[in-house]
């Protein structure tokens, strides 16, 4: 039988923040039920829609699923740092919903037939296996063992039938290596009978402040399916909402360091209050839950205690210094890129596991993101709070998911809610 995510804490050998606070705590009475995930907080215990959620991750899909009147029957993911913080956060009551370890050997057939699911029971199957193979920005290895785990969710997918899948990736999924990877999910899931779309969606077009493209197909069972065109919203904002939801617009609330004390404050959990209230609609959005005013709190904040030498290197790139341009000075740096955020500007940015990528805007404090700042410009709410390490290292990132890299992987929920919304509308009740 498959371990649960409450036996993986208690068997493994890996260190994993709790799950279950005491009931005088304030992570208890914050997170009471019916209060998550946020933006559709009243869906939690009254959902219409189930969804079954594989390479979960941190629960960016599945947040964006929930608002949109879904509930997670079944969550997978491989390491314990996103599962703990997809079960904290979406499934408080019933952390055993989550499914930890490699899907292939915790989620067989006989596994789900064990569950009891009935084929068309399942409103959803969604998921977005690793992607590094695939990507445009890693060193792509056709060989790589992952850019065969699509296979195990249409295993899945072909054992449950749902009334409708999605499925996201990179762009390169599309395209990468002529392996025609893309039209065995095309041939795959028409013979089992779903009507289908795909395409490269940018999460600007949907109110996300960044600039992330992503690879999506979604399937409506021919069974269910009540007539409505199967095909994917390319967006849900104009160019001019676009061009207003600058940095400063999405984050600027949350710069409140130099009144903290500089470098190295912040908490890497929290909660800790706001020093600044929300003002702009963005902001507002963000905050719904954990406050709008200075009385409010949120969680994730830490920022790193930059040396000199770095404070004043990312001052030089506030004033458009490149690495060619240090080359050869004290300023110089190891790494490939690093750019500077405008405050006046959107985003141009894809929000990425590494937080030294990118540098904020703010000339007195010069510095990189902290997690929930990156969280932001991924549209979770402030109360969404990320478990594990913050960052990580050397050796270690290849055994860590710390903060920074759950929040880099996941789908934004503001644009997972739209896509959720749309096959809500095509499934027939």
């Amino acid at each position: 039988m498959f371990k649960g995510l409450a036996q993986f804490l208690v068997t493994a050998n890996t260190p994993c923040p709790t799950l279950e606070p005491s009931e005088n705590s304030i992570i208890r009475r914050y997170n009471k039920p019916g209060f998550l995930p946020g933006a559709s907080c009243s869906t939690m215990g009254n959902s219409d829609y189930s969804l079954v959620d594989l390479f979960a991750g941190c629960g960016g899909l599945a947040l964006g699923f929930h608002n949109a009147g879904f509930n997670t029957l079944i969550a997978n993911e491989l390491h314990p740092d996103p599962a703990s913080t997809y079960a904290h956060n979406l499934l408080l009551e019933s952390p055993e919903k989550m499914i930890v370890g490699p899907i292939q050997k915790v989620l067989k057939n006989k596994d789900i037939q064990a569950m009891g699911i009935k084929i068309g029971e399942v409103d959803c199957v969604a998921g977005g296996p690793p992607c590094q193979g695939f990507s445009m920005a890693g060193k792509g290895d056709p060989d790589d063992p992952r850019n065969k785990l699509y296979k195990e969710y249409l295993r899945v997918v072909r054992k449950i039938r749902p009334k409708s899948i999605l499925f996201e990736n990179v762009p390169g999924f599309a395209n990468r290596y002529g392996k025609k990877i893309r039209e065995h999910l095309f041939s795959s899931l028409k013979r089992l009978g779903y009507i289908i779309d795909d395409r490269i969606l940018e999460a600007k077009k949907f109110g996300v402040p960044q600039l992330r493209k992503r690879y999506f197909c979604i399937g409506i069972h021919k069974d269910f399916h009540n007539g409505i065109d199967v095909c994917l919203p390319s967006g849900t904002w104009t160019d001019s909402e676009i061009a207003k939801l600058t940095a400063r617009h999405a984050i600027d609330d949350l710069d409140s360091y130099t009144q903290r004390g500089g470098y190295g404050t912040g908490v890497i959990d929290g909660p800790e209050n706001y020093l600044k209230p929300a003002r702009t609609k963005f902001q507002r959005e963000m905050r719904r839950v954990s406050g709008t005013t200075k009385q409010g709190h949120t969680w994730n904040t830490r920022i790193p205690r930059h040396t000199d030498i770095v404070a004043r290197r990312m001052a030089a790139i506030q004033q458009g210094a490149t690495r060619e341009s240090l080359m050869g000075t004290e300023l110089q740096s190891l790494k490939l890129s690093q750019r500077h955020i405008p405050d006046d500007k959107f985003p141009n940015i894809t929000v990425v596991s590494i937080p030294d990528d990118y540098v904020h805007y703010n000339t007195d404090l010069p510095r990189t993101l902290s997690v929930r700042e990156c969280a932001r410009l991924q549209t979770f709410p402030d109360h969404f709070r990320f478990l594990g390490r913050r960052t990580t290292g050397g050796e270690r990132r290849k055994i860590d998911v710390p903060q920074y890299t759950q929040v880099g992987n996941a789908i934004p929920p503001r644009l997972a809610e739209s896509l959720a919304i749309f096959i809500a509308n095509c499934i027939e009740n």
